[in-house]
């Protein structure tokens, strides 16, 4: 190889060298930057379920409040139902909003103990026919939480469970989130958006808060109901009943006659507390699940994101 083939393959070597020592120090220093980028959003999440629990604090208060003033009575112009004014802290900007829990079909009360409750089944293929759902879904749900693996007419348990990709079975106790109706056959990602409004995974035995209540919920007191009698009652949204009674009159007045009204209510036990936090420009969010008693207002639960 003469000098000049040599001077030649030298220089592409120590390019070589120059391009691999490039790429080392740039994958090293976005390497940094990622962890340091991780530290810093770990940092900030930290900080933020401690901020979290000072607004648990609020919600407490104004809860305990609402309780303390208007026992058993819960609507929308509660003041506890208005958002939570922004607070600022350096570098921090603290939004927050309570939800009511009680206006939803809490699924659990489909199987509060040892069998099905008739009453809330029946309620409940009302709510599907209300939101034109498959009535027959409510079997598939009975399915899920009861504990024998038998299943009922038009119900999926184990059998039916299994032969699905991924195969999975049937949880046989009670729904901890209302995103487990994903699981069943039944149940199309378009078909859980709408139920995931409608209905909520609470203990069993909750009531239904009228003054919450959708109109899909309103029909489903009686096939009597109409859509147009459940806008009326729900008065586009800004129900306030104070008692049952007030909403046994009312149904009077538009000729339903007397109902059971079992099951249901004009105050609010559970809530959903949300709160979003942004530090340094990123947007941190928080759920707590309060439940409210008359000892206080208790966190049953906490999660990170949306409930």
């Amino acid at each position: 190889m003469s000098a000049r083939q040599q001077r030649g393959v030298a220089l592409i070597a120590a390019l070589l060298v120059v391009a691999l020592a490039t790429v080392l120090i740039a994958a090293l220093l976005d390497h940094s930057e990622a962890a340091q980028a991780r530290t810093r959003n770990l940092q900030r999440a930290e900080q933020g379920w401690e901020l979290m629990r000072g607004v648990e604090a609020w919600a407490g208060s104004v809860l305990r409040d609402d309780f303390r003033d208007a026992p058993h009575i819960d609507s929308r112009s509660d003041i506890w139902a208005q958002p939570m004014p922004p607070i600022d802290l350096p570098g921090v900007r603290i939004f927050a909003q309570l939800y009511e829990r009680n206006g939803c079909f809490n699924l659990n009360n489909l199987h509060p103990g040892e069998g099905e409750d008739a009453l809330a089944l029946a309620r409940f293929e009302r709510l599907l026919r209300a939101l034109k759902l498959d009535p027959m879904l409510a079997q598939q749900v009975l399915d899920w939480i009861d504990a024998d693996a038998i299943p009922r007419s038009g119900g999926a348990e184990d059998s039916a469970l299994l032969a699905r990709n991924p195969p999975m079975r049937a949880a046989n106790q009670p729904f901890t989130h209302v995103s487990e109706l994903r699981l069943l056959p039944g149940v199309t990602p378009e078909i859980h958006a709408v139920l995931a409004a409608e209905t909520c995974a609470l203990p069993a035995g909750t009531t239904i808060n009228l003054n919450f209540a959708s109109e899909a919920m309103w029909m489903s007191l009686a096939d009597a109901i109409t859509l147009n009698l459940a806008q009326r009652l729900a008065r586009d949204g800004q129900a306030n009943y104070e008692s049952l009674e007030a909403v046994t009159q009312e149904l009077e007045q538009l000729g339903l006659g007397p109902m059971p009204l079992t099951g249901f209510g004009v105050g609010s036990q559970w809530f959903v507390l949300e709160a979003q936090i942004v530090a340094d420009g990123i947007p941190f969010v928080y759920s707590s699940l309060l439940q409210r008693r008359p000892d206080g207002v208790h966190v049953m639960a906490r999660a990170r994101g949306r409930w």
